[in-house]
């Protein structure tokens, strides 16, 4: 199965090079990532793999922005999994979701991962939410016409499509993969979209962004070639 992450980012330069890093640690042979700029704030690139487009028009929705990146994908594509450019992934990420997506067409993780003040990661309930971890066939997500045209909101939105369709999820942590994708709240650094109410994609859309460099680093909250994770399952955080 041919997995494409797709990210929609905006202004978050130093995530967005910490979340690459992880792309380009991924053991799924088969895969790309395809990310979409509506900032202008770098110029459109290409590296192992991976695609950066960058436009100075920003979208009317984040549902919209979304939909354009998906759409981004080579045309031998499977399945999209969505990363989030203030989050990180673990390099079994693809392998775990590409397992999951061969038994249903939506993976859907019960467990997340957040970082701990000294480089651990501790396992906590997702409750079913946490989109940045999720991923779809190609089949279903066109089935359902992908995200509504809206703002914060938009997976949610998403969720309901693909449930009222009837398309059944999978869970990989429960096929036996450790939890893959790191929600790295108030650790970061930036803004956190989802922490906005419902009109932030639009108040975030009024900001200018200065010319730069996409540097590719390590992420500095945890070592991400040999991760420490701790025993034990948690509740929902946030």
């Amino acid at each position: 199965m041919k997995i494409a992450a797709v990210c929609v980012t905006f202004l978050r330069p130093k995530q967005l090079g910490w979340m690459v890093h992880c792309f380009l640690q991924q053991d799924h042979p088969d895969r790309e990532l395809v990310i979409l700029d509506d900032a202008g704030q770098y110029d459109s690139q290409q590296g192992d793999r991976w695609r950066l487009v960058s436009t100075n028009k920003r979208f009317p929705s984040l549902g919209e922005k979304r939909n354009a990146a998906a759409a981004l994908v080579s045309n031998n594509v499977d399945a999209v999994a969505v990363w989030d450019d203030d989050d990180l992934y673990l390099p079994w990420a693809l392998r775990a979701s590409a397992a999951a997506l061969a038994l249903a067409p939506w993976s859907r993780p019960s467990l997340v991962l957040h970082p701990r003040k000294d480089g651990s990661l501790s396992r906590h309930q997702t409750g079913g939410l946490f989109h940045g971890g999720w991923a779809y066939t190609q089949k279903a997500f066109d089935r359902v016409g992908g995200y509504p045209a809206m703002g914060n909101g938009e997976d949610r939105a998403l969720a309901r499509r693909l449930e009222r369709a009837g398309v059944k999820w999978s869970d990989p942590c429960r096929l036996g993969f450790e939890p893959f994708y790191v929600y790295p709240w108030g650790t970061g650094g930036g803004w956190q979209l989802s922490g906005m109410g419902a009109t932030g994609y639009e108040r975030l859309g009024v900001l200018r962004a200065q010319k730069t460099s996409l540097v590719v680093a390590e992420p500095p909250q945890f070592d991400s070639r040999d991760p420490k994770i701790l025993p034990g399952v948690h509740p929902r955080v946030f």
